[in-house]
Formats: structure tokens, C-alpha cells, sequence
């Protein structure tokens, strides 16, 4: 005994006593909290123990493993792989008129008050022809034919002129104001329409 430190004799002397009793050992792997009713469990290094009565006193039994839950992966949106629809605008069709309108003119060329003779190579017999002005009201038509003896009516600065008999008529109104004629001259219908002047006039 002289050849051993009393530190390592108390080492032998507590691994002969768990060998002797193993009870001790097996509390050495049960939980330190106490065991204080039948069927109470706990969690305890990954191992679940429940509270069993053993001849007059509670104990924990030698539990059993527990596989620690694996995190649920969060839902992800994927990006969707259908294309975006866009929406896109039809160009307009083309404007046909009626057989009785006719192209003469584009809005830009026609000035208020700005009168300007066109003619209409649609009607040629007889040639038709027709004194345009924009008024604050609209685009009106005049035909270029004079009221007196139907001979050509031309723009004369503010005025419309017959230079054939001397006949005068307001360019706005198409109102005689002096000469020979008496009467107005003939107004036809305008349509405008996507920058194009239109005149109603039977073929």
C-alpha cells in the first residue's frame, strides 16, 4: 500500500464501489433533475427519460434517443417562366370615304382664316373646284363657280373675285358684295379627319 498515493487509492476504492453497486453508475447517465411522479418526462442529452417507480422510490428509466427535428426549408418563390403580356395598340385602318367625299386638302396647309382654292381631280366632268378657309367654327367648302354666269371664282386677298363679270363675295361668308351676282355661293359639307380635309360633293 506504500507504493500508492492516497489520491490513487481513493480512485480504486470509487471504481471498485460503482463496479459493486449499479445503481450509482446508471445515475451518473440519468438526468439531475429529480423524478417527483410516475410517467413525468424530460429531455436530456438528446435522450428522452420518463419517471418509473421502482420498488418504493421514483426513478428515471434509461430513456431513449430523440433525433432532434430537422428544420422545415422555407418555401421559395421560383420566378415565373411564363412571359409578361404586353399589351400593344393596332394602328387604326385606314379611313375609306364614301363615293361622295373627297380628299382635297391636308389640314396643315389650311391657315384660319387663310382661304386657298383646290380642285378635285375626282369630278372633271365638269371640272369642280372648291375655295377652302378655316373660321373659328370649322373648315368650310365654297364651290369656285360663280352664282352669275358659273365662271371661275379666285382669292383676291380677303376677298373672292370673279374677274369674268366683276362679281365680289366675303371670303368667310361667301356673301355677293358687289357685281353682278346676287346670290351666295354654294357651300358644300367638310369632314376632317386624321389630317386630311374631305368635301362632300355629288359626282
Amino acid at each position: 500500500m506504500s507504493h500508492f498515493s492516497r489520491r490513487q487509492i481513493l480512485q480504486i476504492l470509487t471504481g471498485v464501489a460503482l463496479l459493486a453497486n449499479p445503481f450509482i453508475a446508471e445515475a451518473a447517465q440519468v438526468p439531475t433533475l429529480k423524478c417527483t411522479r410516475v410517467g413525468q418526462t424530460i429531455i436530456w442529452r438528446d435522450k428522452k427519460y420518463t419517471c418509473v417507480k421502482s420498488g418504493n422510490k421514483l426513478v428515471w428509466n434509461k430513456g431513449v434517443p430523440v433525433t432532434p427535428a430537422k428544420p422545415t426549408p422555407s418555401a421559395t418563390t421560383q420566378p415565373s417562366t411564363q412571359p409578361t403580356p404586353t399589351t400593344s395598340t393596332a394602328p387604326h385602318p385606314a379611313y375609306t370615304p364614301p363615293p361622295d367625299e373627297f380628299a382635297v386638302a391636308k389640314s396643315a396647309n389650311l391657315k384660319l382664316n387663310q382661304p386657298i382654292s383646290v380642285s378635285n381631280p375626282s369630278l372633271n366632268y365638269p371640272a369642280r373646284g372648291y375655295i377652302l378657309i378655316r373660321r373659328e367654327d370649322g373648315v368650310i367648302a365654297f364651290s369656285n363657280r360663280c352664282t352669275h354666269l358659273g365662271r371661275d371664282v379666285e382669292i383676291s386677298g380677303s376677298q373672292l373675285v370673279c374677274f369674268a363679270h366683276g362679281s365680289y363675295f366675303e371670303a368667310t361668308t361667301g356673301k355677293p358684295t358687289g357685281g353682278p351676282a346676287t346670290r351666295n355661293l354654294i357651300l358644300l359639307p367638310t369632314i376632317e379627319r386624321d389630317g386630311t380635309i374631305f368635301v362632300v360633293d355629288a359626282p
